[in-house]
């Protein structure tokens, strides 16, 4: 039996503080086995259960693996709290229009509040339970600059 998998879309846009766009970066979605237990825990009710809520950015040197866990840290001291931006309703849209599949859009801006070179990963977490993961080219991103993350994952039905 053939399965459809999720399939999911990141583009992000660099842009200077109320200016130009500096950098764009699209990547493929990947659910990693911590996604699905997420998914799995929300779909039977778990008890404290936890959403996708957070966007984390990375150093990744490579693309992971499902079994991935975790982001890679920077090799500077730079706080967590400096790599993450929080997700609430209002950043997710879904689409249960006429295609082969619900789509779900988070759209979030990350404001960066210390400079960070060489970001080469990001990924969406349900508390600090990684869900997805993307890798791309290398970027920078300043204190200042407004980082537009949009998410487009798709959950396939029918098939």
């Amino acid at each position: 039996m053939a399965t459809t998998k999720l399939r999911g879309r990141l583009e992000l846009t660099v842009r200077e503080a109320r200016g130009p766009v500096v950098a764009r970066r699209t990547a493929e979605n990947m659910v990693v086995r911590n996604g699905a237990a997420v998914v799995a825990r929300l779909f039977s009710g778990v008890a404290g259960a936890v959403p996708v809520n957070q966007i984390r950015v990375g150093f990744a040197g490579e693309s992971g693996t499902p079994e991935l866990k975790a982001l890679t840290a920077p090799d500077g001291a730079i706080p967590a709290g400096a790599l993450a931006s929080p997700l609430t309703p209002a950043n997710f849209h879904i689409d249960t229009g006429p295609v082969d599949s619900v789509q779900v859009s988070i759209s979030a801006v990350f404001h960066p509040t210390v400079d960070l070179d060489h970001v080469t990963e990001a990924g969406l977490f349900a508390g600090d339970d990684l869900y997805n993961h993307v890798v791309f080219e290398p970027l920078s991103m300043k204190a200042g600059q407004d980082i537009t993350f949009f998410w487009q994952i798709n959950f396939p039905f029918g098939h």
